[in-house]
């Protein structure tokens, strides 16, 4: 019986039953009357009969999912609402169901049409789309993970190998510079060490713009803060910064695309917005990290394909997206600054996953 039932092809006749406005049955379909036959049910569902005492009979044998039904019907009668859904597995054939009520009036009575769906198909499709996200989400996960290893350890590998080949070089000038008696040379010394100066500055802005230290070593909030702090006193805006929840200090992929998300949010504020003030929210849930960055600038252009966005925050969309989050560019208040927002589930996307394809819950029995 119940491997007959599991395997009913999701188009199997529908369970319908009309009913008057006292739930007495003025109609009902032989798939119904059928299947009560078999649970031994049929004179409870037969024409004339009364569903809600159907109903109550079975919350008094089968539990929480009947009672569930019955709490259904009693706020339709009591008009609370015309309309009632509840998913369920069937605990006599293993099957998933979908029962609804639904009234309408004619001449002034009140009617209600009831059915009963096997859904285990689209269900079973439910779970499948569920964990193929789930594996799609953790995969892209991983290989932000992986890339922001391979960012650490080329910055590592230009901290401590290139870098230093630099500073050796550098003091060889210097040794040269005073032991020539050749102006030339001692010349050619100096300039050689300013550029191999400038050379390193540049290495050290690359290594932590692909590894910012503060991230792992101070935990996202103190980084962010940092941030801030720095960018303000290096550009003269007035960056406002507030922070809402707990601060884990996990050093996750995650952590380090929010951090790299708001210095690219500030540095395209300063390069194109012509704004004074900056105001930025980060909110840690325990789910999700949410960040919003506003100025008071010039605002976007009226054609939005030509967004001041140049390569950084479409790379930034793109990596955001990767970690299964989500982020906006809209128009601050009366057209006037830019307002960035974005979301990012705390664990990369493993648990953010599609909402049910029937739109509620399925029930716990």
């Amino acid at each position: 019986m119940r491997c007959d039932a599991r395997n009913q092809v999701y188009g199997a006749p529908a369970q319908v039953a009309v009913v008057d406005g006292w739930w007495n049955i003025l109609t009902v379909n032989g798939s119904w009357l059928e299947q009560a036959m078999l649970l031994g049910h049929g004179e409870l569902v037969k024409i004339g009969a009364n569903f809600k005492r159907y109903i109550e009979e079975l919350a008094s044998r089968q539990g929480e999912t009947s009672r569930a039904l019955l709490q259904g019907l009693q706020a339709v009668e009591s008009r609370a609402q015309n309309h009632f859904v509840h998913l369920y597995r069937s605990t006599t054939d293993g099957v998933y169901y979908q029962f609804s009520v639904d009234c309408f009036e004619v001449g002034g009575r009140r009617y209600a049409t009831i059915s009963r769906v096997n859904v285990t198909e689209l269900h079973d499709l439910r779970q499948q789309t569920i964990k193929l996200s789930s594996n799609l989400m953790q995969a892209q996960a991983s290989l932000v993970r992986a890339q922001d290893d391979e960012r650490r350890r080329v910055a590592a590998a230009l901290h401590d190998t290139a870098a230093q080949h630099l500073v050796g070089v550098n003091l060889g000038l210097a040794r040269l510079r005073e032991l020539s008696k050749d102006p030339i040379v001692v010349a050619m010394a100096e300039e050689l060490s300013g550029l191999l100066e400038e050379f390193h500055r540049e290495i050290r802005g690359v290594t932590y713009v692909m590894h910012p230290p503060e991230v792992r070593r101070s935990g996202l909030h103190e980084a962010v803060r940092l941030l801030c702090r720095g960018f303000a006193d290096r550009s003269g805006l007035d960056v406002a910064l507030r922070v809402y929840g707990e601060d884990r200090r996990r050093g996750t992929a995650v952590e380090s695309a929010i951090y790299r998300l708001v210095q690219e949010a500030l540095t395209n504020v300063q390069k194109h917005a012509g704004a004074h003030q900056v105001r930025i929210r980060l909110i840690s849930r325990v789910r999700a990290f949410f960040i919003v960055v506003c100025d008071d600038g010039v605002g976007l252009p009226k054609d939005r394909s030509r967004a001041r966005l140049g390569i950084g925050l479409p790379a930034m969309r793109r990596r955001v997206e990767d970690l299964g989050g989500c982020l906006h560019l809209k128009p601050g208040l009366g057209a006037q600054g830019t307002t960035l927002a974005a979301m990012i589930p705390r664990d990369g996307g493993a648990d953010f996953l599609p909402a049910p394809m029937l739109g509620v819950p399925l029930g716990a029995s």
